[in-house]
């Protein structure tokens, strides 16, 4: 399987969204509230940038 950065964001971003969403690591540990923003900052964060990978490549 051939994995382009386009869907290997996305994998990473909807992780991140479950993490934040369950409020636990994928091992269970629980997730304090600063924790928590961090994850859903670094979603949105890697959005954006899939985003702009998205616009440069229609643009190539």
């Amino acid at each position: 399987m051939k994995v382009g950065p386009n869907l290997a964001l996305r994998t990473a971003i909807n992780a991140l969204r479950d993490i934040v969403e369950c409020a636990r690591m994928p091992n269970g540990i629980p997730l304090s509230d600063d924790e928590r923003e961090l994850h859903r900052l670094s979603a949105d964060e890697l959005e954006m940038q899939q985003v702009a990978l998205e616009k440069s490549s229609w643009a190539a």
